[in-house]
């Protein structure tokens, strides 16, 4: 590796979500996880990582030398936004590096949730807010977005067509040669 391996591994890990690692159940990595946390504490995360399909481990620091570098990572089997210091596993570079990044937080993603517990997106748009009144002379007018919209929809609508322009055709002339659907020039 380079001179400055840990700087390269730090990179890897960097952002927002970017420290969480997925571990796969056919990785080595994945049977590593569940020997360091064999205790009583770690139930509710090994029927979390068994549900799931895979674990997720917490990227710590860089490790190791220039010939063997190693990264640490934490198992947070007690719930992924409570520190543990002493459960480290520590995995060649080689090997974490093969480990796909989770995306997210195990807590963003609802993974020590159980499924019939989780919150559904919300993929509707909430309700337009209102805009403040504005004065108009004499008036107060109070529109919301979509009132706007259809005010202005309607404005259009009730437009009057005229006949286009020489700079106009002209400009449609262009893009539909651009295009390729112009079949003769004029």
């Amino acid at each position: 590796m380079s001179k400055n391996f840990k700087a390269l591994i730090r990179e890897r890990y960097k952002g927002r979500g970017n420290c969480w690692v997925k571990v796969p159940k056919n990785n080595d990595a994945y049977s590593k996880t569940l020997e360091l946390i064999n205790n009583d504490d770690a139930g509710d995360y090994i029927r979390h990582v068994e549900r799931e399909g895979f674990a997720w481990i917490r990227f710590s620091k860089p490790a190791g030398t220039d010939d063997d570098p190693r990264c640490l990572f934490e198992v947070r089997f007690k719930g992924s936004k409570i520190d543990h210091p002493d459960c480290i596993l520590d995995l060649p570079d080689s090997i974490a590096k093969c480990l796909p990044l989770l995306g997210n937080t195990p807590v963003k993603l609802q993974l020590e949730i159980e499924p019939e517990k989780r919150k559904a997106k919300q993929t509707s748009n909430p309700s337009p807010k209102k805009r403040k009144s504005k004065k108009i002379g004499s008036f107060s007018s109070s529109f919301t977005d979509a009132d706007h919209v259809r005010t202005r929809v309607e404005s259009i609508q009730e437009a009057v067509l005229t006949k286009p322009t020489t700079g106009e055709l002209k400009e449609w002339e262009e893009f539909l040669k651009a295009e390729g659907l112009l079949e003769y020039s004029i």
